[in-house]
């Protein structure tokens, strides 16, 4: 019985949080107010302020390294040099990155889109770190593979090309675990609960 009543009322607090945080952002946003009574409480506290630097601090590394990647391959893919075989399978790997570069990105926005007092109450998007992890895993997959072709190409500067954009998915799974590993230390009421769930 005393089982029933912990899950029942655990359940009525999960439904309910997102409507009575739902309505008090319409009560927020309907309020006028005046900055000079209200600049204390709505002023961010010194580590505030240091967390948000820190989290778009993170959101921009994560973006630029995004879009460099991105640039990589897809100058990879129209490299016209590369003969036969090798560029052949070069462009076929690149050609799939951009496409997994764009479920990343889609998963990074879900992770941005929860709002700081959802992060605080339910913890950030266990499933979007969920794919981010098998992301990363598949970028160091497919870099494994491109270093291997890599040493295949004769000429210096297409193989100079092709390290770069190595060096570039490097870089965009650095950024990208450091994401996630910023997102796991958010604390959280019933996070757990989520983490097991997802």
């Amino acid at each position: 019985m005393k089982k029933l009543i912990t899950i029942i009322t655990a359940l009525t607090v999960l439904l309910l949080t997102p409507v009575l945080v739902s309505a008090q952002g319409v009560q927020q946003r309907d309020r006028v107010q005046d900055p000079s009574t209200h600049a204390a409480a709505t002023s961010p506290q010194g580590y505030q302020v240091q967390s948000q630097n820190q989290t778009q601090t993170q959101n921009q590394g994560v973006e630029t390294q995004l879009r460099l990647a991105t640039q990589h391959m897809e100058q990879l893919m129209n490299m016209k040099m590369l003969g036969d075989e090798i560029g052949s399978q070069i462009r076929t790997l690149a050609q799939e990155q951009v496409q997994n570069q764009a479920q990343i990105q889609a998963q990074v926005e879900k992770l941005e889109s929860r709002s700081g007092l959802m992060k605080k109450l339910f913890g950030p998007d266990y499933k979007a770190i969920k794919n981010l992890n098998q992301q990363m895993e598949q970028n160091q997959t497919m870099i494994q593979q491109l270093e291997m072709l890599a040493n295949q190409v004769q000429n210096q500067g297409e193989q100079t090309q092709l390290r770069t954009a190595i060096q570039a998915l490097v870089q965009q799974n650095t950024a990208l675990q450091n994401r996630v590993q910023a997102e796991e230390k958010v604390g959280s009421a019933f996070g757990w609960l989520f983490k097991l769930i997802s």
